[in-house]
């Protein structure tokens, strides 16, 4: 009895030994530190969008659409949209569910139907913080804000409290993501003087670098700040808008993208990064020559994969592309001797900017 139970025990210690070496289903594994980051490879991938700056469908562009169809601001430029992997532009007018037709003043309606050439062409994303985001009351607002998802756009800029107006938005495309925030001079077409928790404003600097930090943390890889601010008619910046738009690079944006003047203004390279102070009209029934030329901006922005690698994507480049506005509101792509005019008015000698 001594001696089988002496074999049975050295038997028992073998296949528990045996067991200790093998998993449940019979083969072998390998112990992982705990602290080990596993191998994870990331390939290369590329997004492009175009970003264009201020769209009122309102007054002459809405007696445009109701000439020439729904389509008629965006059909010159059909080609460009759908170059891209999405569009984005600055929506200067409330969609605010009365589809009364505005003919003229300074007040603003866009009619439901009217954002159709918006759907069709690629325009994932707009920003709604502007002087004329409350142009339809706060009601009028509310009805953008519901809406516009509906019809598969998103927005930033406007929400229910300004934490809710600097929030964030991620537009992923080709597996790269790329982050949106806009902030406003003014909640109000009132000069900046009024202030309401409804629009994102451009001295709350803290809050911008807020919804920058948060962007990061949802693996955003590329943030863009859109800026609605300066004075209208110039060439050049202001300094609130160097300042805000110097705070939004310090604060780790990619890059800043302004609208408001009517007019292009000029482009600075800051620590690295593009600020696009003004990209002037897109479609807007503005007739003064200036006012009748705007800049669409096609952005490359690419991550060159690899394993394990940080979730950040750099930029590959920026194309300018000068439109003409005709007809009161229908942007055209221009001849080489007009888009050298064009950039020529902001010291602009080559069409492509390149990360420096």
């Amino acid at each position: 009895m001594k001696r089988s139970t002496l074999r049975l025990g050295i038997f028992g210690l073998l296949i528990l030994a045996s067991a200790s070496s093998w998993g449940c289903g019979g083969a072998s594994t390998n112990t992982v530190p705990a602290n080990t980051k596993p191998v994870v490879e990331t390939k290369p991938s590329k997004a492009t969008f175009l970003a264009v700056g201020d769209i009122m469908l309102s007054r002459g562009v809405a007696r445009l659409i109701d000439r020439e169809g729904e389509l008629a601001p965006f059909n010159s430029l059909a080609g460009v949209f759908r170059s891209t992997d999405f569009n984005f532009g600055n929506l200067e007018t409330p969609v605010s569910g009365n589809d009364s037709r505005i003919g003229k003043g300074l007040v603003f309606n866009t009619r439901k139907k009217d954002v159709e050439g918006l759907v069709q062409f690629n325009f994932k994303i707009v920003g709604l913080a502007n002087n004329h985001a409350l142009d339809q009351g706060v009601a009028g607002l509310r009805h953008t804000m519901a809406f516009l998802p509906g019809k598969g756009i998103e927005y930033v800029g406007v929400g229910e409290s300004p934490e809710e107006a600097w929030k964030g938005k991620i537009v992923t495309a080709n597996g790269v993501k790329i982050g949106f925030i806009a902030a406003s001079y003014s909640s109000y077409n009132d000069g900046g003087t009024g202030r309401n928790p409804f629009v994102a404003r451009i001295e709350d600097v803290e809050l911008m670098r807020n919804s920058i930090a948060s962007l990061r943390n949802e693996g955003c890889q590329f943030v863009v700040v859109a800026m609605h601010a300066g004075i209208e008619y110039t060439r050049r910046p202001h300094q609130p808008q160097i300042d805000f738009g110097h705070a939004a690079i310090d604060n780790g944006a990619d890059m800043v993208i302004g609208a408001h003047p009517h007019w292009i203004q000029t482009i600075e390279n800051y620590r690295g990064k593009y600020i696009f102070y003004s990209l002037g009209n897109f479609i807007f029934d503005q007739r003064k020559p200036d006012t009748m030329e705007g800049l669409m901006l096609k952005i490359s922005v690419a991550h060159d994969g690899g394993v394990n690698v940080e979730k950040t994507a750099r930029l590959e480049q920026v194309e300018l592309l000068p439109v003409i506005v005709e007809r009161f509101g229908a942007p055209r792509s221009t001849t080489a001797a007009e888009s050298a005019a064009i950039v020529r008015k902001i010291g602009v000698t080559d069409p492509i900017l390149l990360p420096k």
